[in-house]
């Protein structure tokens, strides 16, 4: 072969080679490489161009934001997510964040605007969204239960696959939902490909509901179905009165019992919940201020949210709780009970390259419940989430994660 053939064979590799390149989809990022950790736009909502949102991301450190798909103070509004969406997530991008991860109000394939939301999404390369949430029936057989879901789950699961996204259920702890064992909902999802459905694992709910180490039992067994994960922090208090050292009297008995009785997070028609939504789940909106509370308070499944609209899925809070009660409240991540470092060490053990985010759930000014307005000053509302996230990256140095 002459020397002018074999350049000629060279170069006709290189481009069938490139071409070929060009033809396939890229595969993944390899295992064990650093994560990018999201900033929630829940909790920026109070800033309400891309611009904004992208400049305030940035200058707390984060590598992303999960952009919120949900009616207002939500960033896109879901009734013309193919009008706003792509302008909003391109402007993120131009700042050079990540977006990957939306969270909109999809319980199933039939959900108001779920296809629109999610071919709008794939089209704009995002592969993930949050997804949820299902509620017990109390009285009904726990097992039926899950069984009647597995059809509902199947759907939706058709439908990702079409659109190449992955829903990422999030855990939430209480006794009426569905998730909060892990296990329940494992139960369905075993199923199906977890490309489709799989779990996203929140740290502070999962303390909460796993106490004295369940939890990482729990995110063990959850392994390849956990999509992705959120970090936050919370303590657990009981509402006892001190009177400086004298006797407790029935009149502290009764305000204590009486402050009990507001378990549900807010009262009567207010608005509806954190969660995204859908028939007998949270409904999109805000989560409200107090003590955390769920159905087996006193609340009904289905119906109201999280937040101003009554008990966790309740229509009208919990009904007075024996005294004392416990309740759970929201610090800043990293003084709570979330075991940050352990939870570092088991997501890189079960080879965990999902979205990660922080959210800031304790008192900020408003930020923390979704509203439209702060009442502090900017740089002490994205202060406390900075240090949100200096604090995750400090717990999982050790596994290298971020």
């Amino acid at each position: 072969m002459q020397r002018r053939d074999f350049l000629h064979l060279g170069m006709d590799t290189v481009l069938g080679a490139a071409a070929l390149s060009a033809a396939t989809p890229q595969a993944p990022p390899p295992r064990g490489k650093k994560l990018k950790a999201d900033a929630y736009s829940r909790h920026l909502q109070w800033l309400r161009t891309a611009d904004e949102v992208a400049e305030a991301t940035i200058e707390m450190g984060f590598d992303g934001v999960d952009l919120t798909v949900r009616p207002y103070p939500g960033h896109v509004d879901p009734e013309k997510v193919a009008q706003d969406l792509p302008p909003f997530v391109n402007t993120l991008r131009k700042h050079g964040l990540q977006v990957i991860t939306i969270t909109c109000p999809i319980t199933d394939a039939d959900s108001p605007n779920a296809e629109h939301i999610l071919q709008t999404a794939s089209s704009l390369g995002i592969t993930h969204y949050w997804w949820g949430t299902y509620r017990y029936e109390p009285g009904k057989p726990v097992m039926e239960q899950l069984e009647a879901l597995k059809p509902r789950v199947a759907k939706l699961a058709a439908l990702n696959a079409k659109y190449r996204m992955k829903a990422m259920y999030h855990t939430y702890s209480g006794a009426s939902t569905v998730g909060a064992a892990i296990w329940d909902f494992l139960y369905v999802l075993r199923n199906f490909d977890p490309a489709q459905v799989s779990f996203h694992y929140d740290i502070g709910h999962m303390t909460n509901a796993g106490g004295n180490g369940t939890w990482a039992l729990n995110l063990r067994a959850a392994g390849a179905y956990v999509g992705g994960v959120s970090a936050k922090d919370s303590v657990m208090e009981r509402n006892l009165a001190v009177n400086g050292g004298g006797p407790y009297t029935p009149e502290m008995a009764a305000a204590a019992a009486a402050a009990g009785s507001g378990r549900g997070r807010g009262g009567p028609g207010g608005a509806p919940g954190e969660g995204p939504g859908g028939p007998g789940s949270r409904a999109p909106g805000d989560r409200g201020q107090g003590a955390v509370g769920d159905a087996a308070a006193g609340g009904q499944p289905g119906g109201g949210g999280r937040g101003g609209g009554g008990g966790r899925g309740g229509a009208g809070g919990g009904a007075a709780a024996s005294f004392p009660t416990w309740h759970v409240r929201q610090v800043p991540l990293g003084t709570g009970m979330a075991d940050l470092k352990q939870f570092g060490a088991i997501l890189k053990e079960i080879d965990f390259s999902g979205p990660i985010e922080v959210q800031a759930e304790y008192p900020n000014g408003g930020a923390q419940n979704a509203q439209d307005k702060i009442t502090l000053p900017r740089a002490q509302v994205l202060g406390a989430m900075k240090r949100d996230l200096i604090a995750l990256r400090e717990a999982f140095a050790p596994s290298g994660l971020l």
